[in-house]
């Protein structure tokens, strides 16, 4: 019922209905392929020879033409007008008119002298006569043609009389009210109740044409033909259906009733209304047919074995995979906690501004920044950007992080500072990893910067005076954890009321578009120096903004972190 439902639904056919529709056809084309090579056969065999008969027949009409030239001037003339109105039912009249007139062969001295025009004419149609029987034809006419009228000479019928011969001469009449000229080649036409195969020959005579016409009678071989076709076509639709139904029938055994039994089992199993899929639903049904089906029958089996198993494991990968996600974003939130917030012993004082953000690419990153006092005149920055993505480098990061504080609270410089920090990570690192780190610790009351630089971006620094952010090409120091007793160096800037200090990791630098274009420095630059007279807040969010046009549709694939830092001195 589900079956002919969705059939219905769609408006298709059955697989058995469109089988057998092509079976038919099949059957129909090739029946009828057949019945028309045996009728070309039957054609070629039974017919053919005859339209060769009078297609190759070699006639004489040199003779034909003495007899025509000589009948053509009495032809249409008022006496012979005349005769034939006087002729009536019987040809005396026509035949004591033409004893009267001279003889073909009276000028001719080689041929044996006739007495009168009514020899000669009765000459051609003995002659005629013979000619028709040798060729095996069933009717033979001659015709003159004068002055665009039809004269008819002759007629004969080897089986009877069909025209009276005598009373037929000089007729205004063609043998066949057609023209002659379309039956140069042979060609069948109906007579009553006959057919006949007719073929004309035209000469030309001194003063008109003359034309001689052949029948052979087709009825016969006609109608065998057409009982031929008549038969062939029974046969055709009584094979047709014999096989149509035999088919159906191994069909419906062999092919629709188990593919049915397929389709059922295939419908039974469904999901449930959580989306589990039940053992219990996999199909049961045999086929031993030793054929596709049967492979078809038991690959459906294996196939919903696997979902069954499939879906069970996804099910677990599922649990599992929230609970992962849960585990990260409890990280995230821990990560994210111990970032340093800008908190109003920061807010309160006069001498400075500062904003900072970290966006990791996945749910955690390897990216850090941190500020904090070592006392009230001197404040640490740093920024930092581990290698790698992900938990590792969230877990590398806060270690990384905790050293670097420890470091920084025992009152040593930057490069000190990054010294101790790369030793006690070195000494550890069993995983390789390693981090880019930049640190600076500002005296607040003077704007003297000391800072050191292990592998990471150049910062950018606001001078007021030239009113523009430029990049300051600090000296490099190797990266941290890379390998041990490291030397770094410390440099020197003194920022003065007004300046701005913009340190970043390099996911601001190599952010791509759709292009695989970088963003790089100069757009950095160029950003920053179109909102340099804004806090550091509205730097970093121009910055961000920029980048997120930039990118576009195109994926984060690193971790992106800024700290901006303003300098106001001594209010």
């Amino acid at each position: 019922m589900t079956e002919n439902n969705n059939r219905k639904k769609h408006g298709s056919l059955s697989l058995a209905t469109k089988a057998n529709i092509l079976i038919v056809v099949i059957t129909l084309g090739i029946s009828l392929s057949l019945i028309a090579i045996s009728d070309r056969a039957y054609r070629n065999s039974a017919i053919q020879p005859y339209y060769e008969r009078l297609d190759t027949i070699d006639i004489n009409t040199d003779g034909l033409t003495l007899y025509m030239d000589h009948f053509l001037p009495f032809l249409g003339t008022d006496e012979l007008r005349k005769v034939k109105e006087t002729t009536l039912a019987h040809n005396s009249r026509l035949i004591e008119w033409m004893s009267g007139k001279p003889s073909l062969n009276s000028q001719n001295p080689t041929i044996p002298k006739t007495e009168n025009m009514f020899t000669d004419w009765y000459q051609l149609n003995m002659n005629l006569y013979r000619f028709m029987e040798f060729a095996g034809f069933d009717d033979i006419c001659t015709e003159i043609v004068k002055n665009n009228k039809v004269y008819r000479i002759t007629a004969c019928d080897a089986v009877e009389e069909t025209y009276s011969s005598d009373s037929d001469f000089g007729l205004e009449e063609s043998f066949l009210p057609l023209p002659a000229e379309d039956f140069e080649s042979p060609k069948v036409i109906q007579v009553k109740d006959a057919y006949m195969l007719a073929c004309c020959r035209r000469f030309k005579l001194n003063n008109g044409e003359g034309r001689i016409w052949m029948t052979i009678d087709l009825s016969e071989q006609l109608l065998t033909h057409g009982e031929f076709l008549r038969n062939s076509i029974i046969y055709v639709l009584v094979l047709t259906t014999a096989i149509s139904l035999i088919s159906m029938s191994l069909m419906h055994r062999y092919i629709i009733t188990p593919i049915r039994k397929i389709t059922k089992a295939a419908q039974v199993f469904v999901a449930d209304e959580n989306g589990q899929y039940s053992r219990d639903k996999i199909s049961q049904v045999e086929v031993n047919s030793r054929d596709e089906l049967q492979y078809l029958n038991e690959e459906m089996r294996s196939m919903q074995t696997r979902i069954v198993d499939n879906t069970e494991h996804l099910t677990q990968l599922t649990i599992e995979k929230e609970r992962l996600n849960g585990e990260l974003n409890m990280a995230n939130q821990i990560q994210t906690g111990f970032l340093p917030r800008i908190t109003s012993q920061f807010k309160d004082r006069r001498e400075f501004r500062m904003y900072a953000s970290m966006k990791p690419a996945k749910e955690v990153g390897g990216d850090f920044y941190d500020f904090f006092f070592i006392d009230d005149d001197h404040l640490v920055l740093s920024i930092a950007d581990v290698s790698g993505k992900g938990i590792p480098a969230a877990l590398f990061m806060m270690i990384t992080k905790a050293i670097l504080k420890n470091n920084a609270h025992i009152g040593k410089t930057p490069a000190e500072i990054l010294e101790l920090t790369n030793d006690t990570i070195y000494a550890n690192n069993r995983m390789e990893m390693f981090v880019t780190i930049w640190l600076g610790i500002l005296e607040i009351s003077s704007g003297k910067l000391i800072a050191a630089n292990a592998g990471h971006e150049y910062p950018a620094v606001y001078d007021k005076a030239d009113g523009k952010f430029d990049l300051y090409n600090d000296p490099h120091g190797f990266i941290i954890g890379g390998m041990d007793e490291v030397q770094y160096k410390n440099y020197e800037l003194k920022l003065n009321p007004g300046d701005k200090l913009f340190v970043y990791t390099d996911g601001v630098m190599e952010a791509k578009n759709d292009q695989g274009e970088q963003y790089g420095k100069v757009r950095v630059i160029d950003t920053l120096n179109s909102v340099n007279d804004q806090g550091p807040e509205e730097i970093i969010g121009t910055v961000y903004d920029s980048l997120y046009n930039f990118m576009g549709e195109s994926e984060q694939f690193d971790d992106i972190t800024m700290l901006c830092l303003e300098y106001l001195g001594d209010r």
